[in-house]
C-alpha cells in the first residue's frame, strides 16, 4: 500500500469510524462514537505506521519541559486578552471538587492520548505521503475535520462549537492548523510526541481547570474573537508568533519520525 493511500486510509479511518457511530439513534452507540473519536487517531496511527516515530532518536528532555510552557504562554496570552475584553470573566458557579478533579483528568487524559495519533503515527503517516510542508497541513486539517464531526451530529463534546457564529468557526479551523505547526515543531525538537502530548494537554488543562473554579467564557457573535481557545483569534496569532521564533532558532539536525520506533 502507498504511503498516500495510508495516509488516506487513516483519515478515513479516524473521520469516518466515529461519524458512522454517532448518526446512529442508540444512545449507546452515540456514547461508543464518543470513544471511538477519542481513541481513534492513536490507535489507528501506531497500527498503520508500526510505531510511533522517531527512530533511533535520543529524547531531549528539555524540549518536553518547554513544550507546555510555551503552550500554557500562548494561552494565557488569548485568556488575558478575553478578561481584558470581558469576553471572559469569573463569577460563574464553582464546580464541586470531585466533578472538578473529573473534569480536569478526563480533559488531561483524552488531549494526552490523541497525540498519540496526531504527534505519533499520524504524522510519519503523512510526513511520508505528502512531505514536511504539505503534510503537516494536511493533518491539520483532519484535525479540525476531527473536531468538527461531533460538532455536526451535536453530541455535547464542544458544545461552544457546536454554538458557533461561521467567523469562529472558521477561525477554529486555522488555529488547528497553525497549532498543528506548532506541536509538530515541539515533537521534532524533543524528539518525541510525548513533547506534543504535554503541550496539548496543558492549556485545555488550565481553562478546564478555570471553568471548574468560576471562569465564564464567551462564544457568542460579540465576543468570539477572543475566545481563549482555538476559535478565538488572539490563540492563533500567539502561536504564530511562537512557531516563527522556534523556526528561527534552527535545531540540530533531525530525522522525520518513522514505523516502528517508541518514542
Amino acid at each position: 500500500m502507498s504511503a498516500k493511500v495510508t495516509f488516506l486510509l487513516f483519515c478515513a479511518l479516524v473521520l469516518g469510524a466515529p461519524a458512522a457511530l454517532m448518526v446512529q439513534s442508540d444512545p449507546g452507540l452515540k456514547g461508543l462514537g464518543n470513544l471511538a473519536l477519542i481513541l481513534g487517531p492513536g490507535l489507528v496511527g501506531v497500527v498503520l505506521n508500526r510505531g510511533l516515530g522517531y527512530r533511533g532518536e535520543a529524547l531531549k528532555w528539555a524540549w518536553v519541559g518547554v513544550a507546555p510552557l510555551i503552550a500554557l504562554t500562548i494561552v494565557g496570552a488569548a485568556l488575558a486578552a478575553g478578561l481584558v475584553t470581558g469576553a471572559s470573566a469569573f463569577g460563574g458557579q464553582a464546580m464541586a471538587g470531585a466533578d472538578t478533579t473529573k473534569a480536569v483528568g478526563g480533559v488531561l487524559l483524552t488531549s494526552f492520548l490523541e497525540e498519540l495519533g496526531w504527534a505519533g503515527g499520524g504524522l510519519a503517516l503523512a510526513l511520508r505521503a505528502f512531505g514536511r510542508r504539505w503534510g503537516v497541513l494536511s493533518l491539520g486539517l483532519v484535525w479540525a475535520a476531527w473536531h468538527l464531526v461531533p460538532v455536526i451530529f451535536r453530541n455535547g463534546l464542544f458544545p461552544q462549537l457546536e454554538a458557533a457564529p461561521p467567523g469562529m468557526l472558521a477561525a477554529f479551523v486555522a488555529a488547528c492548523v497553525i497549532y498543528r505547526e506548532l506541536l509538530t515543531l515541539f515533537a521534532e525538537r524533543a524528539k518525541t510526541w510525548f513533547a506534543a502530548g504535554l503541550a496539548h494537554a496543558a492549556p485545555n488543562v488550565l481553562i478546564t481547570g478555570l471553568m471548574a473554579s468560576g471562569l465564564m467564557i464567551g462564544s457568542g457573535a460579540k465576543d468570539w474573537p477572543f475566545y481563549p481557545a482555538p476559535g478565538g483569534l488572539v490563540f492563533p496569532l500567539a502561536a504564530v508568533v511562537a512557531v516563527w521564533l522556534l523556526r528561527a532558532k534552527k535545531p540540530s539536525p533531525t530525522a522525520r519520525p518513522s514505523g516502528g520506533a517508541t518514542g
